[in-house]
């Protein structure tokens, strides 16, 4: 005679049944939209079968209570979509981004972490053209590493090369540098906005923002690049 697990009776031991697995799964717990607009119908219904024909029931806010759900379930549905699309954008703006790894962002700073090997790009940014630019380098005890006039700058970003050479010619150390930008016009002074370039080594994400780790140690957000360079 064959003897099934059901059989055995075995005291707390708990068999698989397909059944009532099917049936749990399907077990309702009345809180969703869809339930509750079952619910209110058969309610409804039951109501309207069982008014008092000479004093007959208020339809129409119950009525409007079935709308206001319809409304509910559509602005949830909504909010959903919405959802799904905006993380979806947000994917594919950090894939756009993690393609900047390797590239050289050049950003607003005064601060130079020169490695002593490779050469910076600086840039200086002013409002109008100036007709000469000085380009001011300092040490971190504040030793004047340079200070050259480089000419007349139009208005928005230019761009120049600081080899890391000293004022002798030689290689400097590698350590922390401080820039400083100015311009002329007459016997008006007008101080720019200095900006130095640093390769692009990881980008990442905190929640839905996106930052970018420069190799000189910065932590910047996309919309901080001014303008992308070949370093």
């Amino acid at each position: 005679m064959a003897t099934s697990i059901n059989d055995l009776n075995i005291a707390g031991l708990t068999y698989y049944d397909p059944a009532s697995r099917t049936s749990a799964a399907k077990a309702l717990d009345g809180t969703s939209t869809k339930e509750l607009q079952s619910n209110f119908l058969k309610l409804l219904t039951t109501q309207l079968q069982n008014q008092d024909p000479l004093n007959p029931m208020e339809s129409a806010e119950m009525t409007s209570q079935l709308a206001q759900l319809n409304m509910v379930d559509g602005i949830s549905n909504m909010n959903k979509t919405m959802t799904a699309l905006m993380e979806q954008m947000q994917m594919s703006d950090f894939m756009s981004q993690s393609l900047t790894v390797g590239r050289s962002a050049l950003v607003s700073a005064n601060t130079i972490k020169f490695d002593g090997v490779n050469p910076v790009v600086i840039g200086a940014n002013f409002s109008a053209p100036v007709s000469d630019t000085t380009v001011k380098i300092t040490d971190s005890a504040g030793n004047v590493v340079m200070n050259s006039k480089v000419g007349a700058s139009p208005a928005g970003i230019s761009n120049l090369y600081w080899d890391g050479l000293g004022p002798d010619g030689q290689p400097l150390s590698a350590g922390t540098y401080y820039l400083e930008v100015t311009g002329a016009n007459g016997a008006n002074t007008i101080v720019g906005e200095s900006m130095v370039a640093s390769r692009v080594t990881a980008v990442g994400r905190d929640g839905v923002s996106i930052n970018m780790t420069l190799a000189d140690g910065r932590k910047i957000a996309p919309s901080e690049v001014k303008q992308w360079v070949l370093q």
